[in-house]
């Protein structure tokens, strides 16, 4: 079905989201008939990492470029508000969530949405046969070799017509079930709507299976509160991760994303979130 959505691209300066930051927002903003309506294109100034002469080749971007550049807390609730209540889609879209979650956690918002995420790397895996599942390598295919790679509006371009041309091959194979299973927030793969936390659910979102889980919070001092997590349901699942609500011990309900809660299990979270202050 057909609906609105935002296609996203980040540029960094590493691998890491903890270590690395978001250098370059990218977003272009479609309607339900694939006409463009919006972009978002921003340099963000680094301010815990350095940009490598490794990455200044690869994105074009230089130290000297960022240096009167808003920081990422001046620019990530204008990029929140321009991405909410649509589909996101980004090309190796856990790269880019990841970094986008750890932006949140860094800049204390709290609130936000959880996405809805459409993957075209992994969905191009399973609809396309390709050499290489690069996003440069689809350039060719898609007819778009003037557009210089590693520019995150660029990219943003080039994975909005990946996008579109994945959309075209699933409506040949989409069925009538599908789309029932889909209205039905595919429930069926979760068991009934309890939000017993069963270690089905656990292996299903890849959290630990003998220990108890927990959800870290800021209060307003910005000091970490943990909470045990009590219930989980699973309000969506898409091609990377699924959309959680999850129960806490004085029965307050947070939505989260799957790999957000994930994260959050890993006995140094806090260490980490401290120490990249």
């Amino acid at each position: 079905m057909s609906e609105k959505y935002v296609v996203f691209d980040f540029e960094t300066t590493g691998f890491s989201a903890q270590k690395n930051e978001i250098i370059q927002i990218g977003a272009v903003k479609y309607d339900e008939n694939n006409q463009e309506l919006a972009r978002f294109n921003q340099l963000v100034k680094n301010q815990r990492s350095y940009v490598s002469t490794e990455i200044t080749q690869l994105t074009g971007i230089k130290p000297a470029d960022l240096l009167n550049q808003p920081t990422i807390e001046e620019i990530l609730p204008d990029f929140l508000d321009f991405i909410k209540g649509h589909l996101v889609v980004a090309h190796n879209a856990p790269f880019d969530i990841s970094f986008l979650y750890q932006a949140i956690i860094d800049c204390a918002i709290t609130d936000v949405e959880a996405f809805r995420v459409y993957d075209t790397l992994a969905e191009s895996k399973k609809l396309l046969t390709m050499s290489s599942y690069a996003l440069e390598n689809f350039k060719d295919l898609l007819e778009m070799n003037d557009l210089r790679s590693h520019d995150a509006l660029n990219d943003c371009l080039i994975t909005a017509k990946l996008y579109q041309y994945l959309q075209k091959i699933e409506e040949v194979e989409r069925s009538v079930e599908s789309e029932v299973a889909d209205e039905l927030g595919q429930l069926d793969l979760f068991g009934d709507s309890s939000d017993e936390i069963t270690d089905s659910i656990r292996r299903k979102l890849n959290l630990p299976i003998t220990k108890a889980l927990v959800y870290y919070q800021q209060n307003l001092e910005r000091k970490w509160e943990r909470f045990e997590v009590l219930g989980i349901s699973v309000e969506r699942e898409y091609s990377t991760g699924s959309s959680l609500k999850i129960r806490l011990h004085n029965s307050e309900k947070v939505k989260i994303h799957s790999d957000f809660l994930k994260e959050m299990q890993k006995a140094n979270f806090v260490t980490i979130m401290e120490e990249e202050k």
